[in-house]
């Protein structure tokens, strides 16, 4: 059991910042959009800072937002950046216009890639698409994780294509080990408490 004393404590994770880790969010903050989010480091540089949120499905598809995009999959929210923006993640370690971002994790893609999707013609093919992103001003990251607002964890494929939007951030919290396993037990908006 947790003493009280500690249980507000953040402990930071051994990982560091960069492009393919994941941000998991602080329980004890309700930012209105980042509140139980899992966001995945797309890019992390001196001056260039985004990533997409993982669990925030929509509830419209990616061809009823995007017209040129035959899936009916749904689009999930990558973030309020951009909101118009199309981005792609996906496994397809053959596009020659993506991203490696981890081995399985990969972002972008080009006319080839969107029609094996549409397709169904590689049946281990996964992919999610995301309309607009999260992104951060340079040194405004670094600011909120020393602020605890967020921990960094590690992505794997398996979070991010399997797992089922309103599970990741509770599953990405069990990854981190014991240390973080009240978080799960908080209210979603700890302020009802």
């Amino acid at each position: 059991m947790i003493a009280a004393d500690e249980f507000f404590d953040v402990k930071p994770t051994e990982f560091t910042l960069s492009a393919g880790r994941i941000l998991i969010s602080v329980p004890f903050y309700n930012d209105p959009f980042f509140n139980h989010s899992v966001v995945l480091m797309t890019d992390y540089e001196e001056d260039s800072c985004a990533g997409l949120v993982l669990n925030k499905a929509s509830r419209l598809s990616v061809r009823k937002l995007v017209n040129d995009i035959k899936v009916d999959d749904k689009m999930f929210i990558g973030g309020p950046v951009l909101p118009d923006g199309i981005f792609c993640v996906h496994n397809f370690e053959n596009s020659k216009t993506a991203n490696k971002l981890l081995p399985g994790i990969y972002i972008g893609s080009d006319e080839i890639l969107l029609s094996l999707i549409e397709h169904h013609a590689i049946p281990t093919l996964k992919y999610r698409f995301f309309v607009g992103y999260a992104g951060w001003s340079p040194g405004q990251l670094e600011g909120e994780l020393k602020e605890n607002m967020w921990v960094i964890g590690a992505a794997t494929p398996e979070l991010v294509f399997d797992t089922p939007a309103h599970l990741i951030w509770e599953t990405a919290v069990r990854n981190l080990g014991e240390s973080y396993q009240h978080w799960l037990k908080l209210p979603r908006n700890i302020s009802n408490n």
